[in-house]
């Protein structure tokens, strides 16, 4: 049935069964999509009073609406399905992975359970998507199964092609840690409302804002792993495994200054697009965005101008990314 049907006052007094002429008999518990509407009362004073209004309906219906679409209540929901398999294949991929290196073999399984993982990431956001009407940043879990998504993408960019493929070992864990905090109950909203009107610049500035966290973090994992790296070569453990599957420090640091750039260039049109879309709440999170980008900003010009350490360049950017997990506090 159409939309605009469904939303018409005849529709309305069929689905809410009213009972004209007599304002103090009972109403039925009517539900729509397993919502009541029950006791629904419009501008011309239908049903028995102190129920919905016009506009509280069309939310209720609109939620009910996308709810359906997500599977309903019923279960696990498609979308929350399709997260939780995600967060699977990343953990086994990460755990096979590192009994791998520790038995010093280099395997590329790794790499096909990130791209399982990375497909059911696609499943999720395209669900939730077509259930919101608008990009899938609308809560904080939606915001970090996007931001896993975008991780786990810049990994199968970077990771395979530039012999970085011990990088999957590192990244699967932080790529758990965020989905598993998704699923969290209360922080992934079970029915995710359709959006009424999208604007494009809001639309940008979530989307490019998230995308660009996740290059961030795949500097920082790049940075721990050239710290890593670095503690082997200290205390002299060049026969373990993991030193040996370890990539080599130039190709670490060349990485990390691709992602970091990358990450930078992304959060630049996030920020601008923040300006310039319509503002109805605080820009608490925008300013936190902003603080990021001069802590990256300020980093990038002391490393072009006056050079860094390996070390320190590591170390830096993985302070600055956990510095920068700041701005969900505002999300």
């Amino acid at each position: 049935m159409e939309l605009s049907r469904m939303t018409t006052p005849a529709f309305r007094r069929g689905s809410t069964a009213l009972h004209l002429g007599n304002s103090n008999a009972p109403t039925p518990d009517v539900r729509v999509f397993g919502m009541p509407v029950s006791g629904w009362r419009g501008a011309s004073g239908w049903g028995g009073g102190g129920g919905l209004s016009d506009v509280q309906f069309e939310k209720a219906l609109a939620s009910g609406l996308a709810r359906s679409a997500i599977g309903g209540h019923g279960g696990v929901a498609m979308d929350r399905t399709f997260l939780i398999v995600s967060t699977l294949l990343a953990a086994i991929g990460g755990v096979l992975g590192m009994m791998s290196v520790h038995r010093g073999i280099r395997s590329r399984w790794t790499v096909i359970w990130m791209v399982a993982a990375f497909a059911c990431q696609i499943g999720f956001l395209s669900v939730r998507g077509e259930a919101r009407g608008a990009c899938p940043l609308r809560d904080l879990g939606e915001i970090l199964a996007f931001l896993g998504w975008s991780l786990t993408l810049f990994y199968l960019v970077v990771g395979p092609p530039y012999r970085l493929s011990l990088l999957g070992v590192f990244t699967a864990p932080v790529v758990v840690v965020f989905q598993v905090a998704a699923l969290i109950p209360g922080v992934l909203g079970l029915d995710p409302l359709r959006a009424t009107g999208t604007d494009s610049w809001r639309e940008t500035h979530a989307a490019m804002s998230v995308l660009s966290y996740g290059a961030l973090a795949l500097a920082g994992v790049a940075g721990v792993m050239f710290l890593v790296l670095d503690h082997q070569l200290k205390e002299h453990h060049l026969k373990s495994g993991l030193f040996r599957n370890l990539p080599p420090v130039r190709e670490l640091l060349q990485s990390m200054m691709r992602l970091l750039w990358i990450g930078c260039g992304l959060l630049t049109i996030g920020i601008v697009a923040g300006f310039l879309m319509p503002r109805t709440g605080g820009m608490g999170h925008l300013i936190a965005a902003v603080a990021t980008w001069l802590g990256y900003a300020l980093l990038m010009t002391v490393k072009s101008l006056r050079g860094l350490t390996g070390r320190r360049m590591a170390l830096a950017s993985v302070g600055l990314f956990l510095g920068s997990l700041t701005v969900f506090a505002f999300v």
